[in-house]
């Protein structure tokens, strides 16, 4: 009788772990790391779905967030068996920490979309650091330079030069850092440049005829000593309906700027729009100060469809800067 109750309670524990075995559609792996690879590089992964239930499962399409993944797969997977979802990656157009998704969807409804990550850090031959492009902003007679690290991630040495640059705006030097893999670019703003912003490019050749030349992208803004910021004013669409009946449009369309002087005091004596639509005010509303907020808003009485395009006009007791002109922009419907 003992032997017969032993039995039959291991018989209890026995049966409920076989009713526990996973059931439905499961991936054992959903996320695969490459690592590092270089750009160029056509990278694959293959991630196995099993399909526990009863009846075949269909994979009726992958989704790819990246175009530059292609997802080869068979359609159906039998019951109880095994499918096969291969995801490749060309690296050839992709550069950094990259993370791309494919989401399967099944023929049956009541299976949920499943979402399959492959992720990789791809080095391209040259690699610009911290990103490929300048970006320098600076007052005149403010020490100001901007710096990236060139790195040569190819096998062999790789001799790298600068073209000399075609604007004035901006000057440039190349130090080799190690010869054939490391170089340091410094790009600086010369004091002579007038205060405005500026979209260059540089160039950079090698004695590699594998690579081709290198473009780097170099954004200055050389700010003046007096300055707006943002430096226009743009309304966008707005509908003259829906202002004229909601008061609280008025407030929620009113643009706002700061003027401001980089060292001391300055006094705003005028200030006027050639817009008869716009209401404008400036605080504070009298005396000097080193920063000033102009609120611009939109009269509802005044306000007719059509585009808006004119400027503010703001008069100063600064001799450098006596007239400054702020654009505005926007479409009435």
């Amino acid at each position: 009788m003992i032997r017969t109750l032993i039995v039959l309670g291991v018989l209890c524990l026995y049966l409920p772990a076989q009713a526990a075995d996973p059931a439905g559609v499961v991936f054992p792996e959903a996320s695969y790391d490459f690592g590092t690879v270089k750009q160029g590089t056509r990278v694959a992964h293959t991630f196995t779905v099993k399909n526990n239930t009863a009846t075949p499962l269909t994979i009726q399409s992958v989704e790819l967030s990246l175009p530059e993944m292609n997802a080869r797969f068979r359609p159906v997977a039998a019951p109880g068996g095994e499918g096969r979802i291969t995801l490749e990656w060309d690296t050839s157009h992709v550069t950094g920490e990259m993370e791309g998704e494919a989401v399967v969807h099944f023929g049956d409804s009541s299976e949920r979309p499943a979402t399959l990550v492959l992720k990789a850090v791809v080095r391209p031959p040259l690699e610009i650091l911290p990103f490929p492009a300048v970006f320098l902003s600076a007052f005149r007679g403010q020490d100001n330079e901007c710096r990236l690290k060139i790195v040569n991630n190819e096998a062999e040495p790789t001799a790298i030069s600068l073209s000399p640059p075609t604007s004035k705006h901006f000057i440039a030097s190349l130090t080799t850092v190690q010869p054939g893999k490391a170089y340091e670019l410094v790009v600086k703003i010369p004091p002579t440049t007038a205060p405005g912003r500026y979209d260059e490019e540089l160039s950079l050749s090698t004695d590699n005829p594998k690579l081709a030349g290198i473009t780097i992208p170099v954004h200055l803004f050389f700010k003046p000593d007096l300055y707006v910021n943002p430096e226009a004013v743009d309304f966008g669409p707005v509908s003259a309906e829906e202002f004229r009946n909601n008061p609280a449009a008025r407030d929620l369309l009113t643009q706002t700027f700061l003027v401001k002087k980089r060292e001391g005091e300055f006094e705003i004596t005028k200030i006027a729009s050639n817009l008869e639509v716009l209401d404008i005010r400036k605080d504070p509303p009298h005396g000097s100060s080193s920063t000033y907020r102009v609120d611009v808003a939109l009269s509802p009485q005044k306000l007719k469809a059509g585009k808006l395009e004119g400027s503010v006009e703001i008069v100063t007791d600064d001799k450098d800067f006596p007239m400054i002109r702020v654009p505005v922009s926007g479409r009435v419907f």
